[in-house]
């Protein structure tokens, strides 16, 4: 009886309800018969590692962690941060720079694909397509530098995942 009243709370919390959206929770997000299954089952806290989000709706995600589109039943996975050659905001610079990141996309548990996304300032972001189906759009990346160096754990992206 404990794991079942566990899981209520948990399930209210991966639900969404009363979350705020930065980093992608949103209200509207229900948890899969195979998260309740898997809280159930005392597996939560990977579960609440990921955050909620829906196609077509731009998301926050911070490094290193995972968004998850119940619809879809796919995974993505802020993993690394390439490179971020952005010019500083207290600097005058020739080029621009640009910000490259890597996302791993899973569907279904199994690894689909590796992705690397650039964003460079002032420009528009360029769709870019897995399995045929999908597309992921950087939107933006955060914090922008200073000239101070950024912490991994600091970095926050946009992204927006659209079915094609």
């Amino acid at each position: 009886m404990k794991s079942v009243v566990s899981a209520a709370v948990i399930l209210t919390f991966i639900g969404g309800v009363n979350c705020l959206p930065s980093y992608g929770l949103l209200s509207n997000i229900k948890p899969s018969r195979i998260e309740v299954q898997s809280i159930a089952q005392g597996n939560h806290q990977q579960l609440i590692a990921r955050v909620g989000t829906i196609l077509n709706s731009p998301f926050y995600l911070k490094y290193g962690k995972t968004a998850y589109l119940p619809t879809e039943n796919i995974e993505i996975k802020f993993s690394k941060v390439i490179e971020d050659s952005r010019c500083p905001s207290n600097v005058t610079c020739i080029w621009q720079g640009q910000v490259i990141i890597e996302l791993d996309i899973r569907k279904n548990g199994k690894q689909l694909s590796t992705l690397m996304l650039t964003l460079i300032p002032g420009r528009d972001a360029l769709p870019i397509q897995f399995s045929n189906k999908y597309s992921v759009t950087l939107i933006g990346v955060s914090p922008y530098p200073s000239g101070q160096t950024i912490a991994l754990q600091d970095y926050i992206v946009q992204l927006v995942v659209n079915k094609n």
